[in-house]
């Protein structure tokens, strides 16, 4: 399925890019440049010659020797709009994919080079467009190329013998399609025109044919479990977890690039550089709105990269490197160790001014901080060779452009002038460097051990303290609970005691009262018994002979005994019942007294079991209590400070933990130190780097497959010797083109927001590691094509108009192919984002961050003071949106400013959305002396800035449409205040511009309003 897909996909941005090809401004250069071809001519050559010559003689060439000077004919030109609306038609496409362009196209051209006193056709000129084709055939070709064969074949066919012939042949072949037809005299025919041929098909009909996780994953976006580094302790999806993880001190860098270390990174470019450099996915996102230190973090990045390449050549058994690989003859070059090879840095973007940027600001002395300006210097990474003769301004060899054909041979020539200095007799070899490198790798490394010791403490104390708050809460909640249990229990208790205690005393009472009853009848029992014993005593004798004969005196004697026994007996059987009531009385007393006893007990019990409870529990509390305040002390007499999560917002992106200007310094030092062993390391090495430099430079004698091995290796020592190379995605495909999939090593997309999709499949094709640097919340991609013609073109090749459209950037898919990342919206993911803002003041920094970024930008305390700005009403009428009165008044307040001296002016920058209020600005400035560099269109000043900034929004009310597009989207808004340091100025019919209902009017407005003017 991804197969099918990744084919669609690439067959739309090839047709993209064919579209976009064989443009043509017929008004280029007056009436000079492009002529109309004849229909007829009796001699042709006569005539190509003449006008030939009158190029030479306008163009002041006539004593110049000229080898390649000719002529190209462009056939069948026409209106682009009227191909795209002839295909919306046959296709049955809707409205909005018909195309406004008031752009025109070739059909085809080719190209005429002089053959002694004639012409002849130069050979593989003919570039067939695909506008040409679906122009005249109303459908797009099958293959373009095969197309483009077929009419070279013929039309080779027609010059074979005969120019004149061949030109007659073809004039008559196509005059009968159409008469539009022009030629130009061109002074070189060999050198490519860049309208005509896109830089990207080449590589993505590669990619077509080439399966990479990393041009997937860029088409297709990561399909894993993403990480989101929100930093926002107040939202919901706030991630202290993984960012504390990735902030340990074991994953900050050795290395930092030598600035001023008193500033370290804010916390999410420290995010960004310990992720870059040690989590193992292979493409990364970086997100970083205007002013918030995208190139600054990628400085410490390659810092550490050059570090980590030291490290390892210290590691090597041997630091020179057998040559065995034959390039030449004898001549032989060692293959650089892969450890090394795999850390090399390549940065590209689709932007030259951005790569330039950052390869010439790198070497700057100026970018070195004043205490290590002078170590720097004396590690001598090739100074001289970096410096012209009569300049001194960078410290070394550090970074170049590169690219296109005249910056690749500039910078052989630079390697060639540093194998130069490493073969000369005044340089002096530094074995020491090792050491010296050695020493302070691990000095540094004991540093951040120590500080991870710290970290790991600071982890023991922050799952004790939570262990101590959990423990306490839930000892406060215990206690609570118990202590209602213990009176609750206790309270049972004596409720029993106190319902058994009148029940013991009515038994005891009754017990009494029964043993007094029984005393009393033992006593009458014994008196019986006495009475009995005094009757017996008083038997009659003989009693039986008196019974016998019924004697009064025996039968008195039977009575007495009769009525004593009856009395005794029933003595008898009450002492009996009397004990029987008593046991059971005692028996039902003791019960009742145990049962208190048990109650009495179990109520002391209650109160000691919760007693003991409380102590425990308090003396596990109080060793817990203990443990946290002992981690607390040692944290707190170390010197490193540990990350704060719960700080406020602001606070904690500001915040750069652990580690404080003495570790930044001992990192710088690294650096320097690392570049010596760099140096000592080429030293040893001269010979590979001078191969190197010779393949490179005979490119062309290893363009066969069994040779592109030389050529990466060379590449590999070259990317070595120059730390960082740069080059456009543009000159990409023409610079590696004999490079395979993975041989670059680690490549760094700047201002990839602005890149397009297609220009960077190329370079993540050959790339084993890639990092895109950038932010689409500024000026999107320019794609000369409209989005009408872009949607016929996802619609023809059934392409994810997700992914080809006129808005997604290389930025926009290298973010979705990140894993780490940040949730800005419901259904936005971007990268790694960067929040704190360190370019402007207010209120420049507020309304980018209110438009653009959902107010979540921080402004370091550091630039709290207030610029200036304000919004000047101007309205006038306009003439294709320019207004005279802005300028005017632009001018004005320029001029009060040339008037001082020029070093106490601003630095000013006057930008417009749209390129006639440009063209005419810089007309009237000019008359100031303003420099006319100083003044553009908004989109090419992005990613620089002045002190104050003019943005002239011109238009007037007959021109609404235009005032619309400039202000419906925050991205023009957003990049025009950001390129202003101290004050911003919009210069516009407020009315205007207020009726559109324009968010970012409004908002922006409301900004100014609160601003003073100063």
């Amino acid at each position: 399925m991804k197969v099918a897909e990744k084919r669609k996909i690439l067959d739309a941005w090839i047709a993209m890019e064919q579209f976009s090809e064989g443009d043509i401004d017929l008004k280029e250069g007056g009436n000079v440049k492009y002529k109309q071809l004849p229909s007829f001519c009796d001699n042709w050559t006569k005539f190509f010659m003449n006008k030939v010559n009158e190029f030479k003689i306008y163009k002041k060439l006539s004593k110049k020797k000229l080898n390649n000077i000719g002529f190209s004919i462009f056939f069948d030109i026409f209106p682009f709009e009227e191909l795209i609306n002839g295909l919306s038609e046959k296709f049955d496409l809707p409205e909005e994919f018909r195309d406004d362009s008031h752009s025109k196209k070739f059909t085809y051209c080719l190209s005429f080079e002089i053959d002694g006193s004639g012409f002849k056709l130069h050979e593989g000129s003919l570039f067939y467009t695909m506008s040409g084709y679906a122009h005249r055939y109303k459908d797009f070709p099958e293959q373009i190329s095969l197309v483009e064969s077929d009419l070279s074949k013929k039309i080779a066919e027609f010059f074979e013998y005969d120019f004149e012939k061949g030109m007659a042949e073809l004039i008559t072949l196509e005059t009968k399609r159409s008469k539009r037809n022009y030629y130009e005299i061109q002074e070189d025919i060999t050198k490519t025109d860049p309208r005509l041929h896109s830089f990207y098909i080449n590589d993505l009909v590669l990619a077509k044919e080439k399966d990479t996780p990393n041009l997937n994953r860029y088409l297709f976006g990561f399909s894993g479990q993403r990480v989101n580094l929100d930093s926002n302790k107040e939202n919901p999806t706030f991630n202290a977890k993984d960012i504390a993880k990735i902030l340990e001190p074991k994953n900050y860098p050795l290395g930092r690039f030598p600035s001023d270390p008193r500033w370290g990174l804010s916390l999410m470019q420290q995010v960004a550089v310990n992720m870059t450099l040690n989590n193992k996915n292979n493409i990364r996102g970086v997100n970083g709105p205007p002013g918030t230190g995208k190139t600054t973090l990628l400085k410490d990045i390659f810092a550490e990269l050059i570090v980590r390449q030291a490290h390892e050549i210290c590691n090597l058994n041997e630091k020179h490197l057998n040559e065995t690989n034959i390039y030449y003859k004898n001549g032989k070059i060692a293959e650089l160790p892969n450890v090394l090879a795999e850390k090399n840095i390549l940065v590209a973007s689709s932007n030259n001014g951005a790569v330039q940027n950052i390869v010439n600001e790198l070497p700057q002395q100026k970018e070195i901080d004043k205490h290590f300006l002078e170590d720097i210097l004396d590690a001598d990474y090739f100074v001289n060779v970096s410096n012209d003769e009569d300049e001194n301004e960078n410290w070394g060899m550090f970074a170049t452009e590169s690219g296109k054909s005249d910056n690749r041979k500039k910078m052989i020539e630079m390697m060639k002038q540093m194998v130069k200095e490493l073969n000369s007799d005044t340089f002096v070899s530094d074995g020491d460097a090792y050491k010296k490198f050695r020493e302070q790798h691990n000095h540094v490394k004991k540093m951040r051990r120590d500080a991870q010791k710290i970290a790991d403490t600071y982890k023991k104390f922050i799952a004790l303290k939570d262990k101590l708050d959990a423990e306490t809460k839930k000892f406060q909640h215990e206690l609570a609970q118990k202590k209602v249990e213990r009176e609750q229990r206790i309270s049972q208790e004596e409720k029993r005691i106190e319902e058994l205690d009148p029940l013991i005393a009515a038994h005891h009472n009754k017990s009494v009262s029964i043993e007094e009853n029984k005393v009393s009848n033992e006593r009458q029992l014994e008196l019986s018994k006495v009475n009995m014993n005094a009757v017996k005593q008083q038997k009659p004798v003989p009693f039986f002979f008196l019974k016998l004969i019924h004697h009064k005196s025996a039968k008195e004697y039977t009575k007495q005994l009769s009525t004593l026994s009856i009395s005794l007996t029933r003595l008898l059987e009450e002492q009996n019942s009397l004990k029987k009531a008593l046991s059971d009385e005692l028996d039902c007393l003791s019960k009742l007294k145990n049962e208190r006893r048990v109650h009495v007990d179990e109520k002391e019990s209650i109160d000691v079991t919760f007693k003991s409870w409380h102590h425990g529990s308090k003396e596990r509390l109080d060793t817990l209590a203990s443990q946290v305040q002992s981690l607390k002390t040692k944290i707190k007499e170390s010197r490193h400070k540990p990350i704060d999560l719960t700080q406020s917002y602001d606070e904690l992106q500001q915040a750069n933990p652990w580690f404080d200007e003495e570790y930044r310094i001992e990192q710088s030092k690294l650096f320097i130190a690392a570049l010596a062993v760099r140096k000592q390391f080429l030293y040893e090495n001269r010979k590979s780097l001078n191969g190197s430099s010779l393949i490179w430079e005979r490119m062309s004698d290893y363009t066969i497959p069994q040779k592109y091995p030389l050529i990466l290796m060379a590449w590999n020592w070259i990317n070595f010797a120059i730390p960082v190379i740069s080059t456009t995605f543009a000159s990409f495909g023409g610079m590696f083109k004999y490079m395979g999939v993975g041989s670059v090593a680690n490549l760094f997309i700047d201002e990839a927001g602005q890149a397009t999709p297609q220009s960077a499949v190329g370079a993540i094709l050959r790339s084993k590691r890639i990092i895109a640097v950038g932010d689409p919340s500024q000026i999107p991609p320019v794609i000369p094509l409209s989005n009408g013609v872009i949607g016929l073109i996802a619609t023809n090749y059934q392409a994810l108009e997700s992914i080809v459209n006129g808005y997604t950037s290389v930025q926009t898919l290298v973010d979705e192919a990140s894993q780490y990342g940040y949730q800005k919206t419901w259904d936005e993911w971007i990268g790694i984002p960067l929040w704190v803002h360190r370019r402007c003041l207010d209120p420049m920094f507020s309304i980018s961050n209110q438009i653009s970024y959902q107010g979540q930008m921080v402004l370091p305390d550091s630039m709290s003071q207030p610029g200036g700005g304000a919004w000047i009403d101007i309205k006038g009428k306009s003439n294709n949106k320019f207004v005279k009165a802005q300028a005017d008044w632009v001018k004005a307040e320029i001029e009060k400013y040339l008037e001082k001296k020029p070093e106490s002016r601003p630095s000013i920058y006057v930008i417009s959305p749209f390129k006639n209020v440009v063209n005419q600005l810089k007309v009237t400035l000019k008359q100031s002396g303003f420099a006319s560099s100083n003044i553009g269109t908004v989109h090419t000043f992005q990613g620089k800035e002045a002190d104050i900034v003019y943005l002239v929004l011109g238009a007037s009310p007959e021109e609404i449409g235009a005032a619309r597009w400039a202000v419906t989207q925050p991205n023009l808004m957003n990049v025009a205040a950001t390129r202003a340091k101290k004050e911003f100025y919009i210069i516009g019919d407020k009315e205007l511009y207020r009726s559109l209902k324009s968010e970012v009017v409004n908002t922006t407005l409301d900004i100014l309003n609160e601003t003073h003017y100063l």
